[in-house]
C-alpha cells in the first residue's frame, strides 16, 4: 500500500480525534461553573478535622453544597467583572477560621435569595507580606500587579495596614489591606455594601469555635442586608433571569 496514502489516513484519524475531542469539550454541556463549585467544595472540606500548622489548632468541619454558586477569579478578572456587572465578591481562604464559619451562612443567604453567582478570590498567591525585623518594617514578598490594582480599586472600603511588634509599637505600611472574609455587593464598580469578618466572639470562644445559633442569625442578617442592597438595584441579572 502507498506510504503517502497510509500517512494521509493516519493524519486524518489524528485530526478527527482532536477535532471531536475539542467539540465535546467546548460543547454546551461543558459547564465550567460546575468545575468551580466542586473545586471549592473539595478545597474547603479538605481541611475538615485537620490541624493548623501555624498554631496547632483544630479546624472545624464544614459541609459545602455541591451546587454552590462559586466562580473563581483572580485580581484582574475581579476588577473587570466588578466594573461592568452587578455582582457579589467573596475574598477568603480555606485555612481562614473566620471564613470557614462565614461561608456556610453566606451560601444559605445566596440560596434563599436565588443568587446564581458568587465571585471568589483567594489572595494567597497575590498579596504581599511584611515583617518587622530589628525595629524596621520590611516587605518580604512583593504582591502581584493585579493585587495592587485591586487595593486601589477597593481603597475607599479598606483599612490601613498597620503591624505591631511584640512591644505594641505600630508600623504603618502606607497601604490598604483586605481582611478576610471580605464580602461586598457591587453595582457597576461601586460598592453598595460590604462586611468584613463574622460577628463578635463571646468570652469563651476563639476564632476556631463554631458560632452559636444566635451568632449565625446575626451574620445571616448582615449578609442578607448586603445581598438585598444589590437586589434593590438589580433583581434579575444577578439571579440569572
Amino acid at each position: 500500500m502507498n506510504k503517502k496514502f497510509l500517512f494521509c489516513v493516519f493524519f486524518l484519524f489524528v485530526f478527527s480525534f482532536i477535532f471531536i475531542g475539542g467539540v465535546l469539550y467546548f460543547s454546551k454541556d461543558h459547564d465550567t461553573s460546575i468545575t468551580d463549585s466542586l473545586r471549592f467544595k473539595e478545597e474547603y472540606e479538605s481541611l475538615n478535622g485537620t490541624i493548623r500548622e501555624s498554631d496547632g489548632a483544630l479546624y472545624n468541619d464544614i459541609i459545602i453544597p455541591e451546587d454552590n454558586p462559586v466562580k473563581y477569579v483572580n485580581c484582574e478578572e475581579a476588577i473587570e467583572v466588578l466594573k461592568k456587572e452587578n455582582a457579589i465578591l467573596y475574598i477568603g481562604a480555606n485555612w481562614c477560621p473566620w471564613c470557614r464559619n462565614a461561608i456556610p451562612v453566606l451560601f444559605d443567604v445566596l440560596k434563599n435569595q436565588n443568587i446564581k453567582t458568587l465571585y471568589y478570590l483567594n489572595l494567597d498567591n497575590e498579596k504581599d507580606t511584611y515583617e518587622i525585623k530589628n525595629g524596621k518594617l520590611i516587605k518580604t514578598v512583593e504582591g502581584s500587579k493585579g493585587y495592587y490594582a485591586l487595593l486601589d480599586f477597593l481603597k475607599d472600603d479598606l483599612e490601613d495596614y498597620v503591624l505591631k511588634d511584640t512591644n505594641g509599637k505600630k508600623y504603618n505600611t502606607h497601604e490598604k489591606r483586605i481582611y478576610m472574609p471580605y464580602v461586598a455587593a457591587f453595582q457597576n464598580g461601586e460598592i453598595l455594601k460590604s462586611h468584613v469578618g463574622t460577628v463578635s466572639l463571646m468570652e469563651d470562644q476563639t476564632k476556631y469555635s463554631k458560632m452559636t445559633e444566635e451568632q449565625i442569625k446575626e451574620l445571616y442578617s448582615l449578609y442578607d442586608e448586603l445581598v438585598t442592597s444589590i437586589l434593590k438595584k438589580d433583581n434579575c441579572n444577578i439571579r440569572g433571569c
